[in-house]
């Protein structure tokens, strides 16, 4: 290097030390939480700094932190700190890895970070932390307004393999974790996410509604698909580790559960099972049929979630779009299809730029008779898109705003009355909505 150069280096530091804390910003996470009453509302922003060395523009620094508010009143919140993150934290999607649940009586917002489990308390802004040293939280789930359960797991380093154990816990809101009281643990699995889990893989663990059965991977995101009897503490294997299984979803009233999962053979295995008593409904051979050539792609982007009504899941296909499924009797409801010729009829509409973009996804809504789809559009603003509520005959929609991604944009209550986004820098936009019930069929 020569020595003119050389001179250079101290001073293009020194400009970028003056740009970094020009570059602050607050960042918007991906989700609301709501509490179950639908009066409250969560969420998560991040106060990043940012090295001004386009085009990466990385982020060396996040403050994390959580406000929540009546949803009636969005301007009037209370913030929590989180914590400060370094660049090898995830950078810009810190903030993904940041869960947050209300408890049955709105009193306390349990918040899972990469580091610890806090409690929140509304009330009287009280801030605890839950969890041990070391330990990352896979799963929450409130028992009652003062109990809640959850999986952690930590790392045990040392040997010449680095594994780790997973617990599932109860404990109540006063209690720390010496004294809380252990459900099952599982010793040997390799897959413990120092990190914590992103918006996709959360929660790697799923709790019934009525939270009496758990299913879960036997390592971390793969292995024996297993099923925890709570109350008893006994675990069955449900299916074996050859298929990797996704998007596992329980019925509204924990009485039964769907699992699809893929192997690397090809062939995907698809069954809906009871809980209590074990037995299965095979319906792979239908969904085969009806979606195998999606198995050419090395990820299917497939992921089922009941709908409210209990009646189909909601299965994403890159060959087919959004689509509804009813394992028994087998239905297939190709809705995104229906709707983008809906549209196509009714105007120009210009499509994306490869053929999976002209049948777009849909995702799960609150509302019974209705889902979401996002309809991206070219442009000067592109990807930006729209999000439209359909309902399952696509006899109805409504073009309800701009989103700038599928399955982010608007978020719908529980009560299905209001709808909100979030938008930089850490803006809670709030509309009321009105969705008929009609038929399904």
């Amino acid at each position: 290097m020569s020595a003119a150069r050389a001179g250079w280096m101290p001073l293009l530091f020194v400009l970028a030390l003056g740009g970094l804390s020009s570059c602050s910003q607050i960042i918007v996470g991906v989700d609301a939480c709501f509490s179950p009453d639908s009066t409250l509302v969560a969420y998560v922003c991040s106060d990043q700094w940012d090295l001004p060395l386009p085009p990466e523009m990385p982020t060396i620094r996040s403050k994390v932190s959580v406000r929540w508010s009546r949803l009636n009143r969005p301007d009037e919140y209370q913030v929590a700190d989180i914590g400060v993150f370094g660049r090898d934290w995830g950078g810009w999607f810190v903030a993904n890895r940041i869960h947050s649940v209300f408890s049955p009586d709105n009193r306390y917002l349990a918040v899972a970070s990469p580091r610890q489990l806090h409690l929140l308390d509304c009330l009287t802004k009280e801030h605890r932390i839950l969890t041990g040293p070391g330990e990352v939280v896979t799963s929450l789930v409130w028992l009652s307004a003062d109990q809640l359960a959850y999986v952690s797991c930590s790392l045990n380093r040392g040997g010449h393999r680095e594994t780790s154990s997973t617990c599932f816990w109860l404990q109540r809101v006063d209690q720390s974790y010496v004294d809380r009281e252990l459900i099952f643990s599982q010793q040997g699995s390799q897959n413990c996410p120092e990190k914590g889990l992103n918006v996709a893989e959360w929660p790697r663990e799923h709790w019934a509604p009525d939270r009496r059965f758990i299913l879960f991977r036997a390592d971390g995101f793969q292995g024996d698909l297993k099923l925890l009897n709570v109350e008893e503490r006994t675990v069955r294997v449900i299916a074996p580790g050859s298929h990797k299984f996704e998007g596992i979803s329980w019925k509204s009233d924990g009485s039964a559960a769907a699992c699809v999962g893929f192997s690397r053979t090809g062939s995907m295995l698809a069954f809906v099972i009871d809980p209590r008593t074990g037995e299965k409904f095979d319906f792979s051979d239908e969904f085969n049929r009806a979606f195998g050539d999606d198995c050419k792609y090395a990820t299917p982007p497939m992921f089922r979630l009941w709908t409210p009504d209990d009646q189909y899941l909601v299965v994403n296909s890159l060959g087919k779009g959004g689509c509804l499924v009813k394992p028994r009797p087998w239905e297939l409801v190709r809705v995104a299809e229906l709707f983008v010729d809906r549209l196509v009829k009714n105007g120009p509409r210009v499509s994306g730029e490869d053929s999976s973009e002209r049948l777009p996804w849909a995702h799960w809504l609150p509302v019974k008779g209705w889902v979401k789809i996002w309809v991206q559009r070219l442009g000067p603003d592109y990807p930006r898109g729209m999000d439209y509520f359909v309902n399952y005959s696509n006899l109805y929609f409504v073009p309800f705003g701009d989103s700038w991604a599928p399955g982010g944009g608007w978020q719908v209550t529980p009560n299905g009355r209001h709808a909100v986004k979030l938008e930089s820098p850490c803006r809670l936009t709030v509309r009321k909505l009105t969705l008929a019930a009609p038929s399904a069929r």
